[in-house]
């Protein structure tokens, strides 16, 4: 199976409303580049998890406060370096 086309959905399986981003998360413990989005259903409380990696970098400011984007693009571009 080929993931090189894999586009991300922001919109919930259920309600079919968009997703509002809740948390993420930096690998700093591992070399295994595991940084992750953690989205929530406005409406049905659902969780979405996926890689950051899945959204490409351009696209984070769509869902990511202007006051918290700088803030994840330095954590996430030093992880990255660390490994």
């Amino acid at each position: 199976m080929s993931y090189e086309n894999y586009v991300f959905s922001r919109v919930c399986k259920k309600c079919k409303c968009e997703l509002e981003l809740d948390d993420f998360a930096i690998d700093t413990h591992t070399c295994q580049n595991k940084h992750v989005f953690y989205f929530k259903c406005p409406q049905c409380a659902d969780y979405l998890a996926t890689a950051m990696a899945n959204i490409p970098q351009d696209q984070w400011k769509a869902f990511i406060p202007a006051d918290k984007l700088t803030e994840v693009e330095a954590k996430y571009e030093a992880a990255m370096k660390s490994h």
